[in-house]
């Protein structure tokens, strides 16, 4: 990266934006994380053919911003904008070209994960620890606190059996697999640590909490995979199975009456759309279209 680009950043993530100043708001240190790791690649792009930011165009943006959708997408652009209002304010660049740039608001109307999604996905989760996040959303539709909580006391390997955040089920194979190679590792890595959760870091295994919320967005989030959208998937999946039924997705997934029935209604309206069906506001079948 050109040494200049480089020197931009570092100041970029000096104290300063930590503790704000009296032309900047303070941002957490995990704000800083999740748009530093944005950027970096962006600048890694640009710094091929250009030797500081102000050499950035409009262009520029725009082409790297093009492959990026979803909340990667709006990620990328809410760093890039947070860079270049810095870089203004300081003098480092004379024009920002991402004035003009805005994020577009993301469809929260859930659909199931495309191929190219669930092929990000194993891609990305190569270690047992990730693996198993991965699983666990993907086959139990665990949240990501029911997942760092998760102990060993709550796991029945002989029996194939688990209890998440209170609620057992049946142990799958993919689960089963994954909590062997994680509980494998764990055991070589921290022989005797006192800690009982089944992810544990250099830090936790010392003591007898959780790893953090950030322990899990360094692992997964950070690198584009959203546990939420593995999870809600798992439970559409569900839905579209074996029928919108709410009541069968509030007992297998422990969910709230609202939750199911909002999956349900999203499965029905799937389904309704394949057999060409039309429903009123209230759910009853108007004809076909």
């Amino acid at each position: 990266m050109a040494l200049a680009v480089v020197r931009d950043l570092r100041e970029y993530r000096a104290p300063v934006r930590l503790d704000g100043d009296s032309r900047a708001k303070p941002r957490s240190r995990t704000c800083l994380y999740v748009y530093f790791g944005c950027v970096r690649p962006l600048l890694e792009n640009w710094a091929a053919t250009r030797g500081h930011l102000r050499e950035i165009t409009v262009t520029d943006v725009t082409a790297v911003l093009s492959p990026l959708r979803g909340w990667q997408r709006r990620n990328a652009i809410a760093a890039l904008r947070s860079l270049f209002r810095f870089a203004k304010k300081r003098g480092l660049i004379f024009a920002n070209p991402t004035t003009r740039l805005k994020a577009e608001d993301i469809q929260r109307n859930l659909l199931p994960m495309t191929d190219a999604e669930v092929l990000a996905v194993q891609r990305i989760a190569a270690t047992p620890a990730q693996r198993l996040i991965v699983a666990l959303a993907a086959v139990h539709a665990a949240r990501a606190t029911a997942i760092r909580r998760l102990t060993l006391d709550d796991l029945d390997l002989p029996n194939r059996r688990i209890t998440i955040a209170g609620h057992a089920q049946r142990l799958g194979e993919l689960s089963h697999q994954t909590l062997l190679a994680r509980l494998a590792q764990r055991r070589i890595t921290w022989p005797k640590t006192p800690n009982r959760h089944v992810l544990i870091n250099a830090k936790t295994a010392l003591g007898t909490g959780p790893v953090s919320a950030e322990y899990l967005k360094r692992h997964l989030l950070h690198q584009g995979v959203y546990l939420e959208r593995i999870r809600g998937d798992r439970v559409l999946h569900e839905a579209l199975t074996v029928g919108a039924d709410p009541l069968h997705l509030a007992l297998v997934f422990n969910l709230s009456h609202t939750a199911a029935s909002r999956y349900a209604t999203i499965a029905q309206n799937l389904l309704d759309d394949q057999t060409g069906v039309c429903r009123d506001a209230v759910g009853r079948e108007t004809g076909r279209s």
